[in-house]
């Protein structure tokens, strides 16, 4: 009994740090903000989209990874949790993940601030997306 407990929690640290990582891309990494802020005219309109976009997406991911893995039973907006239910929610993790990947490959270039930053992002996606495809052959054996 206790084995099958240690498992269930351990199965759940991969999104707990997964959604701490989506908190430092929200709170301290600046490529996204960056990228939107060298991609348009700067204005205050676009500064204030830039740090709307880039601190609350990743942000809304995080929250949800964390509530997937430490915070079961407390209950958040109907729709959000409607959301975290089903797949669609790690699709979307992946998709914002591979933007940032490309940002930091394509438009910054690799370098030693950026390294971590990406092998994250390229880890936590091939979690994902191994995790989804798990998911997709115990609903259709």
């Amino acid at each position: 009994m206790i084995n099958r407990s240690n498992r269930l929690i351990l199965s759940d640290v991969p999104f707990f740090l997964g959604g701490i990582f989506l908190i430092y891309l929200a709170v301290l990494d600046e490529t996204l903000f960056n990228f939107i802020l060298h991609s348009f005219q700067q204005d205050k309109i676009i500064i204030s989209i830039a740090t709307t976009v880039a601190a609350g997406v990743p942000m809304f991911f995080a929250v949800g990874f964390i509530k997937k893995s430490v915070l079961r039973r407390w209950q958040t907006i109907y729709y959000y949790e409607k959301l975290l239910l089903h797949d669609f929610f790690w699709i979307l993790t992946i998709i914002l993940l591979g933007m940032i990947s490309s940002i930091i490959v394509i438009d910054e270039g690799i370098h030693q601030f950026n390294f971590p930053i990406l092998l994250g992002c390229v880890l936590f996606s091939v979690y994902l997306f191994r995790t989804y495809l798990n998911s997709r052959k115990k609903k259709f054996p």
